[in-house]
C-alpha cells in the first residue's frame, strides 16, 4: 500500500488497494480488517490528495445476539501528500502527509480512515433480535416464555410528577 510519488504522472491517476489492516480499536472491535478499492490521486506538482471509497471488512461479535459474524463498512478516503516538508498547509479533515521524495507508505492513514469510518455498533443483521434480557436464550434461534415487560423502572421518578 505504497504511492510512489514520484512516478506518479500529474493529473488524475488510479490507485488500486487491496491487502489486510491492523486495527488494535479494542474489545468488541476487528483486530483486522481487509480492505479493497481503487482511490483516485490528483498529483498537483506540490501535492499529491488521495481520495475515493474503499470497503473494509473484518470478523465481529453482533451487538445485539453475540454471534460473531463478517461485518463489512465503507470507508472514505482523503489524504494529502505534501512534497515540500515546509509546508504548514493543509486542506479541511484531509489528513496530511509530509514527503520529500520517494515513495509514501499509505498503511497507517488508511488504518485511521478504517477505524474512523468504523460504525458505534455492528449487527449481524437488520432484523436480529438478540438475547432475552431475563434468560439470556437468542431470540434468532428460538423463542422463550419469558414476560415481556414494557415498563422501565428507571423511569419511576417521573411517575410522580402527575
Amino acid at each position: 500500500m505504497k504511492l510512489d510519488i514520484d512516478r506518479t504522472e500529474l493529473g488524475r491517476s488510479e490507485l488500486p488497494i487491496s491487502g489486510t489492516l491492523t486495527l488494535d480499536m479494542g474489545e468488541d472491535r476487528p483486530d483486522e480488517a481487509a480492505i479493497s478499492g481503487t482511490l483516485v490521486v490528483d498529483n498537483l506538482e506540490n501535492r499529491l490528495i488521495v481520495n475515493g471509497d474503499l470497503k473494509a471488512s473484518g470478523r465481529v461479535d453482533c451487538a445485539r445476539c453475540l454471534e460473531e459474524f463478517t461485518f463489512a463498512w465503507d470507508v472514505p478516503v482523503e489524504v494529502m501528500v505534501l512534497r515540500n516538508l515546509d509546508s504548514d498547509e493543509g486542506e479541511g479533515d484531509s489528513l496530511v502527509l509530509h514527503q520529500n521524495r520517494g515513495e509514501v507508505d499509505l498503511r497507517a492513514p488508511l488504518t485511521e480512515c478504517v477505524v474512523l469510518a468504523y460504525p458505534i455498533t455492528a449487527v449481524c443483521r437488520e432484523d436480529c433480535k438478540g438475547l432475552c434480557p431475563q434468560c439470556g436464550v437468542d431470540r434468532n434461534k428460538q423463542s422463550c416464555d419469558c414476560a415481556q415487560e414494557d415498563y422501565d423502572p428507571r423511569w419511576a421518578g417521573l411517575d410522580a410528577l402527575d
